[in-house]
């Protein structure tokens, strides 16, 4: 019989509706009355069977026989497909493997039957006594077994199944594994959220797997969280189960525990497949276990079950989006071209819940495809409008008002949407919420449709519900049981946990009914009350010297870094809380601080944000001291972010306040700002002075912070004039300083400001380990700008090493951080040095992007340094092509390289200067003019020498290749 004549014959069968397991023994038959043995009937017809209904066609070949078969055999001896072959044709192979009753038991398994369907007669001829009694045996009780569930309970076979591999793969694998051992009981629990489809993943399991158990199979809806019927009891599903296996009536005990004992000994060596839908909790399903090895049992519940000894949990979370919109696609009928972004708004909204999907796309199905994009505009509106509550709630806690109560809520409106006749995602949370119990585990659940974050602790729980860390860690270990949080799988020191986002919309509109107003506000407070601790255990060293906390801190540097570990995972909490909560001092403490730790991460929009909280408080507190340091740091984000001109402003207004209230502190730390903006700005003699003038208040209040952080100005602004000796000097003793506070972050800009001058004075040997150092503290701290600093560095010394690949990968790391946080002073020097490596590489047209990009930066910032070797840049990449003075690549380069001396000697940039005498030096030489490249290049070398540079030393060289 050929292979399309097999194919044909399916196709016949397949035509009539069957399913894959209807389909199988018919096709077996047929492919027996044509004469082929049984076990090659079987593996044709296993094939065949499993891809009715899809495009592929795909028999079994004896080598996919032979891969299962020893994926089934915890043996190291194997079976080729030449074997399976003999022992489908034994015993009239004599020299083939002996056909036995294990081996025929993995191929049964293999092809979804029982093995004395893969015997025949001449099979039984060649069989022993006791091989023939068990065939016997087999037979009699595949004939009288009522397998199966009563048509009423088992479900059908979910038509609409869709994705979920890992999970399918998961199950099928400790299935394969039950079925290979069978040496002790097995239970799967399969939970998760209401409406996430763990009933329509047992379904599709159950149709898969059970005809790989031969004594049949039972499925049990136990109504666990059925609206309007309470849980069936375990007595009454004993005796269902009882009756399902064959034992009459009056035989079955009248109580539980006997009823168990009567089920677990008629299951002894019983091998079959039971599914325990919908189950309330572990004492319900507890007596239903037979506890026989040969057994599968499949739980599902929204619950854990963890009262379960002994059972394995299989997590059912969310659909991905790919999955929900493949889902909707299908339920809804959608046709080919459908509105994929409507589609996709509507599985956002959703949130991947199968359950809420599925109901939506009822109505989509009944209305037609125009109440796609409906429904989609319909959520968009919606969401937005729950935004703006929210935004409305903030703004009411700005004024000290009580957060809005509104009747007509944007999150009952979208919770109304995925509701169908009398099944509605709201009844399934609602369902979950009731079964609870417990008021002190509902009121957690409303707190939870509060919380602005998406994750909680037990930690941040405890705070917000003002009961201890041991109770707290107890409820929500209770909720998660529940199957309202879902527990976050990762490498956190403590447990985290999400609750589905249309369970938090439900959980918002309940606690919207139940609790008061004020609640809110109240619980809001609280995590800002422990936040502010946590905040304050963290401010050991800076950047929180400069948030005016007036705690001084005195835990741990392990202490501290727990602390700011802590900040980091509960940031989003964190921002959520800060715009809600009352307008305290402690509210704007703590705006502060976190500000300070979010901008050395990089996070300068968000702290910004927090910068302006703390401002609205201070103003309505009136409490100048805060309004002065919130000033200072509104101010240091705009002069990171390049903005001087804003950044002056703002130090002028703090600095009057701190002139008025005589605070000494707040005036040192501007003093360094407005250094640090002035040597950025190439206005390096007032820098100097500012600094000169925090060195001296630091000193007289005896504050080394500030100390150290004069120094390191000081020494950035002798290095920007060039005077290289007296900014190692500074840098020096910045960095002891830095050490005997044990600083990281002072420790690592200090180094990176030594390293900068080696480097500049032509050190490079010297400057490579300092940026590893620099770059290793920044990595250990996550200061973001300070790492983009350090592989911006090493990448000007790859540059220069010869190392152009190696300094390129530094220059885009570096060019990535700077993008990624805002920081456009690094993100033009990183240009930079991409421009000179594409320039010695030949490709000019590439240099002057990346040069024209960075001048574009520089004078966006106002950073005239990075003007002048930008413009020298541009006049490097014109060059090549300067052949003669008539040229127009040589008038470009010209007028690169004299703005570029122009900027450098309004500055007072000696080697700046220096560089731009040289380059117009070859470009003269390069057009044969000699003696104007002789006196430029011999000014160049008198600007190096007084600057210590060793390029003097290459300038002599030079100029004796000129014969100058």
């Amino acid at each position: 019989m050929t292979k399309a004549e097999r194919r044909r014959l399916r196709d016949l069968l397949a035509d009539t509706g069957l399913t894959d397991e209807q389909l199988l023994p018919l096709l077996v038959c047929e492919l027996r009355q044509r004469g082929l043995r049984p076990r090659t009937a079987w593996r044709y017809a296993a094939g065949l069977a499993r891809t009715n209904g899809r495009r592929e066609i795909a028999e079994l070949t004896l080598e996919d026989v032979a891969t299962e078969y020893n994926e089934r055999r915890a043996t190291r001896r194997t079976v080729q497909a030449n074997q399976i072959s003999y022992l489908e044709r034994w015993p009239t192979v004599p020299s083939g493997p002996r056909l036995t009753l294990e081996v025929l038991e993995t191929l049964a398994d293999i092809y979804g039957t029982t093995w004395d369907q893969l015997v025949d007669t001449e099979d039984l001829a060649t069989l022993g006594p006791d091989e023939v009694t068990r065939f016997r045996d087999a037979v009699a009780r595949r004939s009288t077994l009522r397998a199966g569930a009563p048509a009423a309970d088992l479900p059908p076979r979910e038509p609409n199944f869709i994705g979920r591999k890992a999970a399918v793969e998961e199950l099928g694998g400790r299935i394969v594994a039950h079925r290979r051992a069978r040496s002790e009981p097995s239970v799967h629990v399969i939970h998760g959220h209401p409406g996430v489809g763990k009933t329509a993943l047992a379904r599709f399991a159950e149709a898969l797997f059970a005809p790989r158990y031969p004594d049949g199979r039972i499925w049990v809806d136990l109504h666990g969280y059925t609206p309007g019927r309470e849980p069936r009891e375990p007595a009454d599903v004993l005796e269902q189960l009882l009756l399902e296996i064959g034992m009459p009536r009056e035989l079955i005990a009248a109580d539980r525990g006997r009823r168990a004992e009567q089920w677990r000994t008629a299951m002894d060596r019983k091998q079959m497949y039971l599914t325990f839908d919908n189950a309330p909790d572990s004492e319900h399903v507890r007596d239903l276990l037979p506890q026989t090895p040969g057994t599968l049992v499949v739980i599902t519940s929204r619950t854990r079950l963890t009262g379960l000894a002994g059972a394995d949990p299989l997590h059912l979370a969310a659909m991905t989006e790919v999955e929900a919109e493949q889902l909707l696609v299908r339920l809804a009928g959608l046709p080919p071209g459908y509105d994929r972004a409507a589609a996709q708004q509507i599985v956002r909204t959703a949130a991947g819940l199968p359950l809420a999907i599925k109901l939506i796309a009822g109505h989509i199905a009944y209305h037609g495809e125009g109440m796609l994009a409906e429904c989609a505009a319909d959520f968009t509106e919606l969401t937005e409008r729950n935004k703006e509550l929210s935004e409305r709630n903030k703004e009411q806690a700005a004024d000290e008002g009580s957060p809005a109560r509104s009747a007509d809520s944007p999150a009952r409106y979208i919770l109304d949407r995925f509701q169908a006749e009398k099944e509605s995602v709201r009844t399934a949370f609602e369902m979950s919420y009731r079964r609870l119990g417990d008021p002190d585990l509902q009121r957690l659940v409303r707190l939870l449709g509060w919380l602005p974050g998406n994750e909680v602790t037990a930690e941040t729980l405890g705070a917000m519900a003002a009961i201890s860390l041991d109770e707290a860690k107890t409820l929500i270990s209770r909720l998660s049981e529940a199957g309202l949080l879902d527990a976050i799988v990762g490498g956190h020191q403590q447990s985290r946990y999400r609750m589905h986002d249309l369970n938090r919309l439900w959980a918002q509109v309940q606690a919207d009914l139940e609790n008061q107003p004020d609640d809110r506000r109240a619980a809001v407070d609280r995590i800002i009350g422990h936040g502010l601790m946590v905040a304050r255990q963290a401010a050991t060293v800076r950047p929180f010297d400069a948030a005016g906390s007036p705690y001084r801190a005195t835990s741990s540097l392990d202490a501290a870094t727990h602390a700011r570990d802590w900040l980091n995972r509960e940031r989003e909490l964190l921002l959520g809380c800060l715009p809600l909560a009352g307008m305290h001092s402690d509210t704007a403490e703590l705006a502060r601080l976190l500000a300070c730790h979010l901008c050395s991460l990089g996070h300068w929009s968000e702290a910004d944000r927090l910068y302006d909280r703390a401002l609205r408080i201070a103003h309505r507190l009136d409490d100048r001291v805060g309004l002065g340091w919130a000033l200072l740091g509104r101010g240091r984000i705009q002069r990171l972010r390049g903005h001087h001109d804003k950044a002056a402003a703002t130090f002028d207004a703090a600095y009057r306040i701190a002139l008025e209230l005589s605070d000494r502190r707040i005036q040192v730390e501007l003093l360094c700002e407005r250094g640090q903006s002035e040597w950025m700005t190439g206005e390096y003699r007032w820098a100097r002075t500012h600094f000169q003038e925090a060195l001296q208040i630091s000193r007289e209040i005896g504050y080394r912070q500030t100390e150290c952080d004069a120094l390191e100005g000081l020494s950035q602004a002798e290095r920007m004039a060039s005077r290289y000796r007296e900014a190692i000097r500074h840098s020096q003793e910045a960095q002891a300083i830095a050490s005997e506070l044990t600083d990281l972050e002072r420790l690592g800009t200090s180094q990176w400001g030594y390293a900068e001058v080696v480097r500049l004075w032509g050190r490079f040997d010297m400057a490579r380990p300092l940026y590893l150092m620099v770059q290793r503290i920044a990595r250990s701290i996550e200061h973001r700008k300070l790492e983009g600093d350090a592989l911006r560095g090493l990448g000007h010394i790859e540059r220069m090493a010869g190392n152009p690949e190696v300094a390129r990968k530094r220059y885009d790391a570096a060019l990535e951080i700077a993008r990624r946080i805002g920081d456009r002073y690094s993100a033009e020097w990183s240009l930079w040095g991409l421009g000179n490596l594409a320039r010695a590489n030949g490709d000019h047209e590439h240099a002057r992007d990346c040069f024209s990009e960075a001048y574009d930066i520089a004078k966006l910032i106002d950073d005239p340094l990075g003007q002048i070797d930008t413009l020298r840049g541009l006049g490097h990449s014109y060059r090549p092509g300067a052949q003669h003075a008539d040229a127009p690549e040589y008038q470009r380069a010209r007028e690169h390289y004299e703005d570029s001396m122009r900027i450098a000697h309004e500055i007072g940039d000696q080697l700046g200067q220096a560089d731009g005498l040289r380059a117009l030096g070859k470009l003269a030489a390069q057009v044969g003019d000699a003696e104007t490249a002789c006196d430029l290049l011999a000014r160049a070398q008198e600007l190096y020498a007084a600057i210590e540079s060793p390029r003097a030393e290459i300038l002599l060289a030079e100029r004796a290749e000129l014969k100058c």
